[in-house]
């Protein structure tokens, strides 16, 4: 009586962890995100240099390409870039696109510069909400629940881009800091600022510049985005 009882206690469980396992699969399947992903600068805004014919905006252009690339084989996840070529694009433009499109974050990458020669590696910035927080009283920390979580998730996100990105730059993270994102100026949405490498230390432009580790880099955020929304 109790091998039967036990027999048909783990085809019970079995059957019911296969339904809720279809279950859970199908509604993951169902979760479409979104994600743009901006390529600092652009056109006559050339941003940090790099070389005397390559500039910040070439690398970031070629970073935020090969990300969208890697993201676009898992199927739920859509990137929105805010420049696919070498042109001008406003903070005003940003901003358009993602009151367009809303969505589920924002990535923008950028190059470093300056420190001294020594500087290198690679940093975050997520937007605080101070400014938000000094104006609102919706609870103790003067930021409503909906922006909390936006804060949390960015810090999240920030996590993981700094696990994968020391591979391609081991032990040299330089940490996350808050930072007013102006282009976010009016917008609430969990985001970041990635300054990937230093233009001007030698090591570090060595790697910006090679399309090996540029796609390195790209592999490397892609990985930090499927594990966040999985």
């Amino acid at each position: 009586m109790f091998n039967k009882t036990k027999k048909i206690f783990l085809l019970t469980f079995l059957l019911v962890s296969l339904f809720w396992g279809g279950v859970n699969t199908l509604t993951a399947a169902t979760n479409n995100y979104k994600i743009v992903v901006d390529p600092a600068h652009g056109g006559s805004d050339a941003g940090v240099k790099i070389t005397d014919t390559i500039n910040e905006k070439d690398i970031t252009l070629a970073i935020a390409l090969a990300l969208q690339t890697e993201l676009s084989k898992e199927g739920n996840i859509k990137v929105i870039l805010s420049r696919v070529s070498d042109k001008d694009v406003t903070a005003e433009n940003r901003k358009k696109i993602m009151q367009e499109n809303k969505p589920n974050f924002f990535l923008s990458i950028h190059i470093n510069r300056g420190f001294g020669k020594h500087a290198s590696g690679f940093e975050l910035y997520y937007p605080g909400f101070g400014k938000a927080a000094a104006s609102t009283k919706k609870d103790a920390k003067g930021l409503s629940p909906e922006r909390i979580k936006y804060l949390n998730e960015s810090v999240r996100m920030a996590h993981l881009i700094q696990r994968n990105l020391d591979s391609v730059f081991p032990r040299m993270g330089r940490g996350l800091r808050e930072a007013d994102v102006p282009v976010l100026e009016g917008l609430h949405l969990p985001a970041l600022v990635v300054e990937i490498g230093f233009a001007s230390n030698s090591d570090d432009r060595k790697k910006l510049l090679s399309a090996k580790t540029q796609k390195e880099i790209a592999r490397a955020l892609s990985r930090s985005i499927k594990s966040f929304y999985r």
